[in-house]
């Protein structure tokens, strides 16, 4: 009985430092050599988006040169929509995907509204249009969007009227 416990002890010790040694090889070890060395101190530091990406196919050893690409903010047609907010801003239509933040709001005309609200796919609740408006919102507009989604074939529960104002 004694010896049993001995070898186990001695086993779980040869698995952990096989367990640390792979974990270095495969860099999932934290926290072990992943300071910087004296060579990065040294360094001239280089620009994340100027430098090129290398790559290389297994059969040939040949660097390619791969650009990256322009970070671009993409445009609200280019997003997968699944509701539209609208706001209403004194006499002029403000309008984002539900999904960009908040100060993401674009001007928008009432043609461009109704094809972007037929093109938004709904939440889990079935809404697919937002409504929100400014204290300076006129009645006019508001009531010209209403007309207007009711015409593009949306019906009324797809359509979110909030009733509180936002600034």
């Amino acid at each position: 009985m004694g010896k049993r416990p001995k070898k186990m002890m001695y086993a779980g010790g040869g698995i952990l430092a096989l367990g640390i040694i792979l974990g270095q090889y495969f860099g999932l070890t934290p926290g072990i050599n992943s300071g910087s060395g004296e060579a990065e101190k040294t360094a001239e530091p280089v620009e994340e988006e100027s430098r090129p990406i290398m790559a290389s196919s297994e059969s040939e050893i040949i660097p390619v040169l791969i650009q990256p690409e322009p970070k671009q903010d993409k445009a609200l047609a280019e997003l997968p929509l699944k509701v539209l907010d609208i706001l209403i801003d004194d006499r002029s239509y403000l309008v984002k995907a539900a999904s960009q933040p908040k100060d993401k709001y674009r001007p928008a005309e009432i043609s461009e509204i109704i094809t972007l609200a037929k093109q938004a796919s709904g939440d889990e609740d079935g809404i697919h249009v937002r409504v929100y408006r400014t204290g300076s919102a006129r009645v006019v507009p508001e009531d010209k969007l209403k007309e207007e989604l009711g015409k593009s074939g949306l019906q009324t529960q797809m359509i979110d009227w909030k009733i509180h104002l936002i600034d």
